[in-house]
């Protein structure tokens, strides 16, 4: 049992020694990113959706995991979200700001990452809904956590990065309060933007 438990112990040295080393050698790199987004909201209620014309803007880091092979690309981004609908053909918005937790992977394939991974994000406005028919307010009529998936692909020229982007919720963001109005709603953000890595 003594002996078990000793060469456990040189094993795990072994490995935080392995690990420190690879955490030392690797070239993490810091960027920022920024773009448009053409966003939209799954609201079955909505009439005559439409999407919203926003932007994004965050930093992110490139951390090697198979270097020229694979990498964690981390990211926080403030970005604008919601959705355009008609009332009386006037055109309306519903406007939503975020702050996102993006974690994908990225895959190296020669000049371009592909990239995919899950995402959460938080709600940083407090948005109301006027209910058009009788110039109703409903207060907080979205919730403040999101979730879901990302994918993407980037070209790299040397350090500037031009890249597409589309992030899916996969959480009902209307409050039951709003419910009856709005229904069930999942965000979806297509996104459009322009990097720069820091070597």
């Amino acid at each position: 049992m003594k002996f078990n438990c000793k060469n456990n112990t040189i094993l795990m040295s072994m490995l935080l020694i392995v690990l420190a080393s690879a955490t030392t050698q690797a070239q993490i790199k810091l960027g920022v990113r920024a773009g448009l987004n053409a966003s939209n909201v799954s609201f079955s209620s909505l009439p005559d959706r439409s999407e919203r014309f926003g932007y994004h803007v965050g930093i992110f880091a490139d951390v090697p995991v198979l270097p020229k092979f694979m990498s964690l690309q981390p990211e926080v981004s403030f970005s604008t979200k919601g959705a355009g609908f008609k009332f009386i053909n006037e055109r309306q918005t519903v406007d939503v700001n975020y702050v996102d937790l993006l974690l994908p992977v990225a895959f190296k394939l020669a000049a371009f990452d592909l990239q995919v991974g899950p995402f959460v994000s938080y709600l940083v406005s407090k948005p109301n809904f006027t209910v058009y028919s009788d110039n109703r307010v409903i207060a907080d009529a979205f919730k403040k956590f999101d979730a879901g998936l990302t994918a993407g692909l980037s070209y790299n020229i040397n350090k500037i990065s031009i890249g597409v982007r589309y992030n899916q919720g996969f959480v009902n963001v209307t409050q039951d309060n709003a419910q009856l109005f709005l229904g069930n709603g999942k965000n979806a953000v297509g996104q459009v933007s322009l990097g720069y890595k820091f070597f």
